[in-house]
């Protein structure tokens, strides 16, 4: 019976894998356009933060397809599968490919919060130099940094070791199906990283709602300041960033809940190990639809471009407003 599932699943992935891929990468592609041709020069820091959030998610994506990872969850410790393209390289690669999956996954969404705190900088009226702004940018990125130090610490501590190598190059003889990328047990090292992934996607939201609830609240102060056009865009904006803050949570939860099942009662659930990791990465595909219809002028020039919105006339300057 086990088998029958596991085929069904074999199954579905070879065709659900490519499709998202090539689904993902078209969207990303269109959303990078319009970054980068479709907003004008006065968009400045925003525009480079949210080319960032999407290269990552482009590079979270490529680690998940070529790599399709597969967790076992009942096994003493937790064994981490590669079925993709990359389970023909060794063991140590693909361990540190699980790591850096982790890394890409974190600084993703951090980039999304970094994006809502500069945005309440300009309603504060803040004038932020570049090298505040980097700085700012940096500070942010603190526990990414430290959580990747850890993750760099677990691939030379846990997969490096020559012995280590040999073990899986002899386990990974045949990989015609997947091969072993390596264990997780929650030691010290891990466990802490473990912590810092687990917690950063429960704080996004709440971090976001108040800085949100922030903005708002200088929306709503400075009326004067604003037209309601211009009012109406900046509140789609935020809107959409803090949807995509909350996006985390929907997709890594439920199979972060069944992770913890499976882990303390050993259950064999082949959803859980199958999309513990495809499911974290489907905001790479969702956000760009997000941006793309939050974004007030972006949603006009694609109307636009559609015959659907003929008396605008959108222009790459109208979606400074909105940033800036």
């Amino acid at each position: 019976m086990l088998a029958t599932v596991e085929s069904f699943y074999r199954t579905f992935l070879d065709i659900y894998c490519p499709a998202f891929f090539f689904g993902t990468v078209a969207m990303q592609g269109i959303l990078i356009y319009f970054i980068l041709f479709q907003t004008g020069a006065k968009m400045g820091v925003f525009r480079y933060i949210l080319g960032h959030t999407s290269v990552c998610q482009l590079i979270l994506l490529f680690i998940t397809i070529s790599c399709q990872f597969r967790m076992i969850s009942s096994k003493v410790p937790v064994e981490v599968r590669c079925y993709g393209p990359f389970r023909f390289f060794p063991a140590v690669y693909t361990y540190a490919m699980h790591q850096a999956f982790q890394f890409f996954l974190f600084m993703s969404g951090m980039s999304i919060i970094v994006t809502l705190y500069f945005k309440l900088m300009t309603f504060n009226f803040t004038r932020m130099t570049k090298a505040a702004m980097i700085i700012t940018f940096l500070l942010f990125h603190i526990p990414v940094a430290f959580s990747g130090g850890l993750e760099i610490y677990l691939v030379i501590t846990v997969s490096l070791p020559k012995e280590i190598q040999e073990m899986y190059s002899l386990k990974n003889i045949d990989v015609s199906l997947y091969s072993t990328a390596g264990t997780m047990k929650l030691q010290t090292v891990s466990f802490m990283n473990f912590l810092i992934m687990v917690g950063s996607v429960f704080v996004y939201p709440f971090a976001s709602f108040w800085i949100r609830h922030r903005i708002l609240k200088h929306l709503n102060h400075h009326l004067n300041s604003f037209s309601s056009h211009n009012k109406a865009q900046h509140r789609s904006f935020v809107t959409g960033l803090t949807l995509q803050s909350f996006l985390p949570v929907l997709t890594y939860f439920p199979l972060f809940a069944l992770y913890v099942f499976c882990v303390t009662t050993g259950a064999e659930i082949i959803f859980q190990q199958y999309f513990i990791y495809l499911m974290p990465t489907t905001p790479a595909l969702i956000d760009p639809f997000v941006t793309l219809f939050f974004v007030v002028p972006y949603r006009k020039k694609i109307l636009t471009w559609c015959g659907l919105n003929k008396r605008s006339s959108v222009g790459p300057q109208s979606v400074s407003t909105v940033m800036s």
